[in-house]
């Protein structure tokens, strides 16, 4: 609470931490257009809709990736003094948006447009687009995390919901390849089967860790408030992409599991169906903390962007499990997630409006 009992107003976060998070933006189209690619209930007057609309969104994440890349490096020169800004425990783990953005865009690639990595040019553009994302998330995770070790004082504020986009962006890595080998080529596919296992235990790990380390500070130290309500939706992405990710890489390549292959499937499926369950637990805290918040919840920035991804993500892992079960009641669960995205998108651009609107106003009056 603000002094005088007043609520806290909303939170804005530093100005180093804008620009990345534009990136974190091009994940939530992106994320969309995958979500619309899967109709939502498999309602069919609305498949064509559907269809077009997963192509639009797509379409201009891309463009949107392309101009902001412009933007930020070759215009506003956001990669000087880039060593400093990735150890900082407040703005290193925001930038790991931008190679997400990449994993989630060849993600969106895959669902929207299937038929790209049949082909050798659009498999081998996929495999490169997965190389470059995953790679420098790892890098991003191994230059952060050896920073936090090392670092004498590490206030308890500075560990927010931007530590989990890190670890998102590895276990995209392995959903990616996981998808990617059957299609490749015969004496690549073993190799990325192993590499995706491998991803999806350091990704799944390192989001084990951070997760205790993040519940810790909530409970023990200052609360939410002081990094903003997206910080916990922002969880979210990591254990609906770990879902995600368990049933691809235990299901991609027989050779792996040998004739344990269907029980190992049916085993990740199970843990997958865990993790969807406290994602679920966790979207009901996160939504009373949300309400609690009020207005402070949405910042009018781009970290407002923060709640669109993890929702996305949700329902992708939810509609994924309710055709892997054949469950309507997942189905439908997987319906009503997609309703709260369309919500969360609506709160997410009048705010954008909103805050737009305010900086002119801002500007015109210097």
């Amino acid at each position: 609470m603000a002094p005088h009992g007043q609520p806290p107003g909303p939170v804005r976060p530093p100005r180093s931490l804008d620009d990345p998070a534009w990136f974190g933006a091009v994940m939530g189209r992106a994320a969309t257009a995958t979500v619309a690619s899967l109709h939502p209930g498999r309602i069919g007057p609305l498949s064509r809709f559907a269809d077009v609309t997963a192509a639009i969104l797509l379409v201009a994440s891309i463009l949107a990736f392309a101009g902001l890349f412009v933007r930020d490096f070759l215009v506003r020169r956001l990669g000087a003094d880039l060593a400093g800004k990735l150890r900082s425990p407040r703005t290193g783990p925001a930038y790991a948006t931008i190679p997400g953005a990449i994993n989630v865009l060849a993600v969106a690639v895959l669902h929207v447009w299937p038929a790209s990595a049949n082909s050798a040019v659009g498999w081998w553009l996929l495999i490169g687009l997965a190389g470059l994302g995953t790679t420098l998330g790892l890098m991003l995770t191994v230059v952060f995390f050896v920073s936090a070790f090392e670092h004498e004082q590490f206030p308890a504020q500075d560990i927010s919901g931007i530590w989990f986009i890190p670890e998102t962006v590895v276990l995209l890595g392995s959903l990616l390849f996981a998808e990617l080998a059957p299609a490749g080529p015969e004496a690549a596919q073993r190799g990325l089967a192993v590499l995706a296992v491998a991803l999806l235990g350091a990704g799944g790990l390192l989001f084990g860790i951070t997760a205790v380390i993040f519940v810790n500070r909530l409970v023990l130290h200052a609360g939410v408030h002081r990094t903003g309500a997206p910080a916990m939706w922002i969880m979210i992405s990591p254990l609906a992409v770990t879902s995600l990710a368990l049933q691809s890489v235990a299901g991609g390549d027989p050779m792996l599991g040998g004739t344990w292959t269907p029980a190992v499937a049916e085993v990740a499926t199970f843990a997958a169906g865990a993790l969807w369950g406290f994602a679920l637990w966790w979207i009901a805290a996160a939504a009373v903390v949300t309400r609690h918040a009020g207005r402070a919840a949405f910042t009018r920035t781009a970290a407002d962007w923060g709640f669109v991804f993890p929702s996305a993500a949700m329902v992708i892992a939810t509609l994924t499990l309710a055709r892997r079960w054949q469950s309507g009641l997942v189905e439908a669960a997987g319906l009503a997630l997609g309703v709260l995205l369309a919500l969360v998108w609506v709160a997410v651009l009048s705010g954008a409006v909103v805050g737009y609107r305010r900086e002119q106003r801002t500007r015109r009056g210097r």
